[in-house]
């Protein structure tokens, strides 16, 4: 039986090499070259080539010097104890891992300090310093759970599993993982919806299917609102996905709309003091003359004439509406009492037929009997 060992690939050749007392010290020194080659670059590079630098640092330096030394050790070990090629094998397979390992890691570490850098912000150009933070953080993301599920592929062929069967059961998983999360990745992609469709943001107020109040935050799962009884409120994102969102904080104007009754005996009023009050209206410096002005006798009611008035202030500021708001009522008031006229109240007006006196109508009324 022969004792030569099988044929090894360039990978194999290249492991047994370093982890020779010559491949050792040849390692050595290039660690240590990379270590001054670093050095040089943290302290006299530019910010991005300095940012690089002390990202890559730690990764080549313990990474790389734990792969080599522990390889080491282990395939010394393995020669003093003389265990054999299998032995071997799995020491070369050790050696693929941690040099697996140390490749993820300085490739997390660069990606990551590429996102944070301010060439990024520069080149993202988002003048919105919470919308530029939820991109990047979003980037950053999806960049580690790519490098890390690539990753993992490479270590389950590195330990002997199939491309075909690494391929089905990462399918597999991922179909699982979906039925199992779909509540959460409903809420997750709802989340992604938040920030790329942007209909609201931190800071606002919303009104959405009778939830109502001002984000506080918007989280990937939740989206958090304080109430107006200062009350916290966390909703789950899919809420947004199925449910129309009313943003008042983005509207241009706030609207007065209104109708007011006045009597039927003020009939012959109503016309003036609907003039009077248009004209009031499109000289007000808070009503904003761009937008529609309506006023308008516009409805017979049971018990009333009703005048419209319809206008939209300059602000949007609640508080400011709503004194605007009072203001021109009062005035409203001051022009119907002015010209004569009052304000119907929710009553029966009886009216009494011409050929009959009072006397003989309330004896009718009293009788239950129609007046003669």
């Amino acid at each position: 039986m022969s004792l030569i060992p099988g044929p090894h690939s360039a990978n194999d050749f290249n492991l047994e090499f370093l982890q020779t007392n010559i491949g050792l010290l040849m390692g050595t020194l290039a660690l240590l070259g990379a270590w001054l080659l670093l050095q040089l670059l943290s302290r006299h590079g530019r910010n991005m080539g300095s940012q690089l630098a002390a990202a890559l640092r730690r990764p080549v330096l313990i990474g790389f010097g734990v792969s080599l030394y522990a390889s080491w050790i282990i395939h010394q070990l393995n020669k003093d104890l003389r265990l054999g090629l299998l032995v071997q094998a799995e020491v070369n397979r050790i050696s693929t891992t941690l040099v697996i390992a140390s490749i993820t890691w300085a490739v997390m570490n660069v990606g990551q300090t590429v996102l944070m850098s301010a060439s990024m912000k520069r080149w993202i150009q988002i003048k919105d310093q919470q919308d530029e933070s939820m991109l990047i953080n979003v980037m950053s993301r999806l960049y580690t759970i790519s490098v890390l599920l690539i990753a993992t592929a490479a270590l389950m062929v590195n330990f002997g599993v199939p491309s075909g069967a690494i391929a089905t059961m990462l399918g597999g998983a991922g179909i699982g993982f979906s039925f199992a999360t779909q509540q959460i990745s409903q809420n997750f992609l709802s989340g992604f919806m938040l920030f790329f469709n942007r209909p609201f943001r931190e800071g606002d107020w919303i009104n959405a299917n009778n939830l109502e109040g001002t984000v506080e935050k918007i989280g990937w799962y939740y989206t958090r609102i304080r109430t107006f009884d200062r009350r916290p409120l966390y909703i789950p994102n899919s809420v947004f996905a199925i449910n129309p969102i009313e943003n008042p904080g983005e509207m241009y104007n706030r609207r007065i709309f209104a109708n007011i009754g006045l009597r039927y005996e003020d009939l012959s009023k109503i016309g003036n003091i609907t003039q009077e009050v248009r004209t009031y209206l499109e000289q007000h410096p808070d009503i904003d003359q761009n937008q529609s002005i309506v006023v308008s006798f516009n409805e017979w009611d049971s018990s009333s004439i009703n005048m419209m008035v319809y206008c939209f202030t300059k602000t949007t500021i609640w508080k400011d509406w709503l004194e605007i708001q009072q203001a021109i009522f009062l005035e409203i008031a001051g022009i119907v009492q002015r010209s004569g006229a009052d304000f119907a109240f929710n009553c029966t007006t009886l009216y009494p037929a011409p050929n009959a006196n009072a006397d003989t109508l309330i004896k009718s009324l009293n009788q239950g009997k129609p007046a003669s």
